[in-house]
């Protein structure tokens, strides 16, 4: 299980277990789902979760994985949507295999679960991490990971950005890498999957010797389908379907990001 500490910010503590035959961990980051909604493409979401449980890939989920519309929500939603208790419960069913695998690093709540959250004070995304009994991360979070000898810091953030273009979206991102020193920033909401690596100068203490380390800056796509979409009838652009993914490597400090 995770450890959980107090501080400034609270850090999310997870060992993971190298692949059985490779020197590297794997790391999903998966969200934007909005189950519930008429656009959400269901099987591709399931087919990801059965492929990480099957090849022990450990998950981060980056929030808004329920369409959580109320009645205050922009557009129909509340009344096109499954019911939010269903989404709930199904969303339940679908992740906790992968749960009890341990494969589980850590949750984020998003502004579709926020939505239920303003207007009743119940935290959704707080419940299932409870139920599932793996960390929560709130809005967003930092978490360092233990992979061999080698360790990683992450700060995930589901995040507000407006952007519409994919240059605008991941400058978004590449920007919080001034002020979170993360080796990899991973952030949610905006419905694209990219990445680009900032190279930054710093100094070991141990080796006693400047080196070159890449904050690996991420947009963590989505499970929404365009036809008849909110993006469609925005004339937002399209965008490709799923989630990127990263290697931790064991044996020397290296990260591959994968989309």
């Amino acid at each position: 299980m995770a450890n959980l500490t107090s501080g400034v910010a609270s850090l999310n503590r997870r060992k993971l277990e190298l692949k059985a035959t490779k020197p590297y961990a794997e790391l999903l980051f998966l969200g934007d789902v909005h189950y519930g909604s008429n656009n959400c493409c269901v099987d591709k979401f399931r087919a990801m979760v059965d492929y990480c449980l099957k090849e022990k890939i450990y998950v981060l989920f980056m929030g808004d994985m329920l369409e959580a519309a109320t009645r205050y929500s922009i557009g129909s939603g509340v009344y096109d949507q499954l019911n939010p208790q269903k989404q709930y419960e199904d969303m339940l069913g679908f992740l906790k295999p992968l749960a009890e695998a341990g494969l589980i690093t850590g949750y984020l709540s998003g502004n579709h679960e926020d939505r239920i959250l303003k207007e009743t004070g119940i935290d959704v995304s707080k419940n299932l991490c409870r139920e599932l009994k793996v960390p929560y991360l709130g809005a967003a979070g930092w978490s360092l990971l233990y992979v061999g000898n080698q360790a990683y810091t992450i700060y995930a953030i589901h995040g507000a950005s407006g952007s519409r273009f994919d240059y605008t979206k991941l400058k978004a991102v590449m920007d919080m890498s001034h002020y979170f020193q993360a080796d990899i920033i991973a952030h949610a909401h905006v419905h694209s999957v990219l990445t680009n690596a900032v190279e930054r100068q710093i100094i070991d203490r141990t080796r006693k010797i400047v080196e070159v380390r890449k904050a690996h800056c991420i947009l963590t796509g989505h499970y929404l389908g365009y036809d008849k979409s909110y993006a469609q009838a925005k004339g937002y652009p399209p965008s490709k379907l799923g989630s990127p993914k990263a290697k931790l490597f064991g044996d020397r400090w290296d990260i591959h990001v994968s989309i």
